[in-house]
């Protein structure tokens, strides 16, 4: 699993499970508190949805979130939430949305322009699913990775 996770940025990374836009803004004042300076050696800031939420909230509400999460971070002061970003969608953190074992949700995530996904599936459309992923230079992470805690 820590091979997916540095495919996913290159290094090491911190995933905190978010719910809502407010366990989103905790999280993200959490790790701008701990984190006051940029480090390449420090492990990224990865936010994670709930375990199979692509599946019962699907993409766009996903998409909804983090969306309202950068707008609320890019409107703060001076910065102080600089995290890595994910230069694809724009935002100033990267995010993966768990599809459990359903592969349709995760295709379906990846038509709504998601670049990481959490498939838990082995089979053929689990298969299909991974290369569709690749081949747009997204990452399938093959199991739910441990979280520092939900927000």
């Amino acid at each position: 699993m820590s091979m997916e996770n540095r495919l996913l940025l290159g290094r090491c990374c911190r995933f905190l499970c978010i719910y809502d836009h407010e366990s989103g803004l905790r999280a993200l004042r959490s790790m701008a508190s701990t984190d006051s300076a940029p480090d390449a050696d420090r492990p990224a800031l990865v936010l994670l949805s709930p375990e199979g939420a692509g599946v019962y909230m699907g993409a766009v509400w996903w998409h909804a979130l983090v969306q309202g999460l950068a707008a609320a971070v890019t409107g703060q002061e001076s910065g102080s939430f600089q995290v890595d970003g994910n230069e694809a969608d724009g935002l100033p953190f990267v995010h993966v949305l768990d599809c459990g074992g359903s592969a349709v949700h995760a295709v379906m995530a990846l038509r709504h322009g998601q670049r990481a996904v959490v498939l838990d599936a082995q089979d053929a459309q689990a298969m299909a699913a991974r290369t569709l992923f690749r081949q747009a230079g997204g990452v399938v992470l093959a199991s739910r990775p441990a979280i520092i805690s939900p927000y």
